[in-house]
């Protein structure tokens, strides 16, 4: 009896790691979806830079995150996300500097060549924030960059970004929160 229990529940042991992994692969969409499901989180946002800007103030910024966000990482590495782009260089023209804050860490030139990155996709960056070190919790670190650049003087007038981390411990006006279908883009 415990025999014939066990040889019919094995096949079922075996099939339930598959079952439970497959609905979170599948939640990731097609880069089409994405891209729509990041244009209807971006809708009103060149408006509400229009109407920030004309509210007044000094030293006006934008936060944006890098990957997924500004640039393309899961689906078209480097790339710039088209979207987010147009809002960044709209509010560039409206004399809003663009200040980018990542999880990339400091140290031998990925700052740098994440900035060249940016740069080469469209971006007019103001500067590039990373992790001290690879030990520097992310969002830890994203608080860290976002009170920097207040220190400089910014008013922090919007951040995008696509996880929780980008967004926990505030220092910004508005948030744009793109997708990342429960972080699994790379």
């Amino acid at each position: 009896m415990v025999r014939r229990l066990l040889l019919t529940l094995l096949p079922l042991a075996v099939l339930l790691p598959l079952v439970v992994t497959a609905p979170a692969q599948a939640s990731v969409p097609s880069e089409q979806q994405w891209l729509r499901d990041v244009a209807a989180r971006m809708q009103g946002s060149q408006a509400y830079v229009d109407g920030r800007v004309a509210a007044g103030g000094t030293r006006l910024a934008v936060n944006l995150d890098i990957d997924n966000t500004s640039l393309a990482s899961h689906y078209d590495y480097g790339a710039a996300v088209a979207v987010v782009l147009r809002f960044a260089v709209h509010a560039h023209a409206q004399g809003v500097t663009l200040l980018f804050n990542t999880g990339r860490v400091k140290g031998h030139g990925r700052l740098l060549r994440a900035e060249r990155q940016l740069t080469a996709a469209g971006y007019p960056v103001g500067e590039v924030c990373g992790r001290s070190s690879s030990t520097e919790g992310l969002e830890h670190s994203k608080r860290r960059c976002r009170q920097h650049f207040a220190d400089e003087g910014y008013t922090l007038i919007a951040n995008l970004g696509n996880r929780m981390t980008d967004f926990r411990g505030g220092g910004y006006e508005r948030a744009f929160m793109l997708p990342s279908y429960h972080d699994q883009l790379a």
